[in-house]
């Protein structure tokens, strides 16, 4: 049982190291080589738990493999435009200039609940709205919507705006947080002095962040 619980251990670490080396994509927005590799992994990493006889190399080394492939192929589709075409495809257009492209959609077999589906998900129930779509070379779909149906800016009404910045995290669930992003650091006194100001006490914080500009947005925990 302890063996057992060892290599599950080892195997576990072995894996969360990998996916690191992979990127920091989400499921959804792997291509397909990043997928396949994903469910190899998966599969080769099940084999030693379910065989105790089976020497732990023998699952370490093929990941090791998986990987170092990706590596590779990752390396070499940024040097290479025709292997990136050729291992991921292209974006394709679905909807051009306000047409729907049905051509396209059958070669893709996407239906029109599909096409219809996607649009929801980027908060357009209209089909008659979109300029453009284009089905990305990871599945999702990116939308252009028609002139008259994009949301005004202030730029559009020649009003100033101003640029915050990014907000950073400088406390979060109770705890002082003094490098949220590996490239922006914090000085604890002045995330003591910020806390300070907020007159709240740092265990009570949930979350508070700081812009570029000095404004705070702050969430108490609950009772």
């Amino acid at each position: 049982m302890a063996i057992n619980f060892i290599r599950a251990i080892i195997i576990y670490i072995f894996i969360i190291i990998a996916v690191r080396l992979m990127g920091k994509r989400q499921v959804g927005e792997l291509k397909p080589h990043e997928l396949v590799i994903t469910i190899l992994l998966s599969a080769v990493a099940v084999i030693p738990l379910e065989e105790n006889s089976m020497p732990l190399a023998n699952c370490l080394v093929p990941i090791l493999l998986f990987i170092s492939m990706e590596i590779i192929v990752s390396v070499i589709s940024m040097k290479s435009l025709w292997f990136r075409n050729l291992l991921q495809g292209r974006p394709i257009f679905i909807i051009r200039k306000g047409r729907l492209d049905q051509k396209k959609l059958k070669e893709m077999r996407f239906t029109i609940d599909d096409v219809i589906d996607a649009l929801r998900q980027k908060d357009i129930f209209d089909l008659s709205e979109v300029e453009d779509a284009i089905i990305e070379t990871n599945g999702t779909i990116s939308v252009l919507p028609k002139a008259e149906y994009k949301p005004l800016t202030p730029n559009d009404v020649n009003i100033p705006a101003e640029n915050n910045g990014m907000p950073i995290t400088i406390v979060m669930d109770g705890k002082p947080v003094n490098e949220y992003f590996n490239e922006y650091k914090i000085n604890d006194s002045e995330i003591e002095l910020i806390i300070k100001n907020e007159n709240k006490e740092v265990s009570r914080i949930m979350l508070l962040t700081i812009d570029d500009n000095g404004n705070t947005f702050l969430i108490e925990k609950e009772s």
